[in-house]
């Protein structure tokens, strides 16, 4: 049996009918993106995230535990009288200003690139502030990425942003998950949680959003401090290495700090 043939008119008209549909299924998906994830699922992206961060910053620490190592030595020996005259006159005297200011106890202050909440207090919300557009300039992100973002308010949408870039290719699961995580007081009215947390319980919840949330500033910090502090012990460790190269600032170390000799050589093979 052959298909009725539809009129011109009644074909525009089914055609319009399903632009219509199509349309206010993205203008939906806009105001209210799915997770399109099972519960089980959700949790093992959260999970992965959780323990990238972790190690990131658990690299960062052992970084700064090194340098940390370094100052305290040369800080020790630097403190002999007789040493200072030894290293003048093997034209050492000169350390790195970044190290010199680490054994003094004052280290530069870091600062840092996260804005405070006055700086977007003149985005609507639902807006895409300034300043996630200059981040995700040269990114190139899967489609639904703004409408994600647009449900949160602008301070939550620059630390996504953040995080976003941080970890490298942008995941529009990654972005679903910050969000759904997020607290309730800095995302718009509109939005309402994900089903995929439906089965979580209230506390459950709770915890995972105080978790994600402690543990992306302690990301974004660590990420913050990553850069200056991997060029700090490059500069520390180069002299350290000049110093113990010496024969005769060698000879003084061991003769005059006989107990630590063993860790200051342990440092010249630290990586």
């Amino acid at each position: 049996m052959r298909p009725k043939r539809l009129s011109r008119e009644a074909a525009c008209q089914v055609l319009l009918n399903n632009d219509r549909r199509h349309a206010g299924a993205l203008a939906s998906d806009q105001l209210r993106p799915k997770m399109r994830r099972s519960t089980p699922e959700f949790l093992r992206i959260y999970d992965a995230e959780c323990r990238r961060k972790r190690v990131f910053i658990e690299g960062v620490k052992e970084l700064e535990q090194r340098l940390d190592r370094i100052a305290m030595a040369v800080r020790l020996i630097a403190g002999d009288g007789q040493f200072r005259e030894r290293l003048a006159s093997e034209s050492l005297a000169t350390m790195p200003s970044s190290l010199a200011r680490r054994i003094s106890d004052s280290p530069p202050a870091q600062s840092s690139s996260e804005p405070t909440s006055g700086e977007v207090n003149s985005i609507s919300a639902g807006e895409i502030c300034p300043e996630v557009l200059d981040l995700l300039r040269d990114c190139t992100g899967p489609g639904g990425l703004f409408a994600l973002l647009r449900t949160v308010l602008p301070v939550r949408q620059i630390e996504i942003a953040r995080l976003m870039i941080a970890r490298g290719p942008i995941s529009l699961n990654y972005v679903k998950m910050l969000v759904a995580l997020t607290q309730r007081s800095l995302l718009v009215e509109e939005f309402r949680p994900q089903p995929e947390l439906a089965s979580l319980s209230e506390d459950r919840r709770a915890e995972m959003e105080c978790d994600l949330a402690n543990l992306s500033r302690a990301f974004l910090n660590a990420l913050d401090r990553r850069g200056p502090v991997s060029l700090e012990l490059v500069f520390a460790r180069r002299y350290f290495d000049r110093l113990m190269d010496n024969s005769k600032v060698v000879r003084y170390l061991a003769r005059n700090f006989p107990g630590r000799f063993e860790e200051f050589h342990n440092l010249t093979v630290l990586k």
